[in-house]
């Protein structure tokens, strides 16, 4: 199965242009729980907040299977939308959560992964480079080192993200990894 999410990831990474221009993000309320499942897109931050306005009731998203983003800001604007709402995020232990959806993930007032869920992180591309190429310093970390630190406090788990696998990787976090840069509250 995880071999199978590594080369979605791939996909994802190869068919940003189409996939943009469509809904990948399936989006189910039950309750005071919103459901996602997909890819995060251009489209999903319309959508995120159409529901969250039309179920006030919401306190927590859950994150099923997500095979990661094709626009980062769209996943800045999503946390940053889901933390100033009060929003939990929360994993199922059949959760396979992968690059920016982690990032979306860490959004969370409180933030739960069972035992069974799978956290994945890699460092990020785009047509100019990764962030590797880069040195620390460097303007390109700023919009997710900033936003990771605004989220935990901390952009200790930033750094772990890029230092952990090449973008054609997957880094499946473990538990202590989890707890020591802060990705879990309980």
């Amino acid at each position: 199965m995880l071999k199978a999410r590594l080369l979605s990831l791939a996909l994802v990474a190869g068919c940003g242009t189409v996939e943009n221009m469509s809904q990948t993000l399936q989006m189910q309320v039950d309750g005071q729980s919103l459901r996602m499942d997909g890819v995060i897109n251009t489209r999903a931050l319309r959508q995120f907040v159409d529901v969250l306005d039309s179920n006030p009731a919401l306190r927590e998203v859950v994150l099923g299977q997500i095979d990661g983003s094709l626009d980062d800001e769209v996943v800045a604007e999503m946390g940053y939308t889901l933390r100033e709402r009060g929003l939990a995020t929360r994993m199922l232990p059949s959760s396979e959560v992968f690059s920016g959806g982690v990032d979306l993930f860490l959004a969370g007032v409180q933030r739960t992964v069972p035992a069974g869920a799978v956290v994945g992180v890699h460092e990020w591309e785009t047509g100019f480079g990764s962030a590797r190429d880069y040195p620390r310093g460097s303007k390109q970390h700023e919009p997710t080192r900033g936003y990771i630190e605004d989220m935990l406090g901390s952009d200790a788990f930033y750094w772990f993200t890029v230092e952990a696998a090449s973008f054609n990787e997957v880094h499946v976090m473990t538990r202590g990894e989890l707890i020591k840069y802060g990705v879990v509250t309980r």
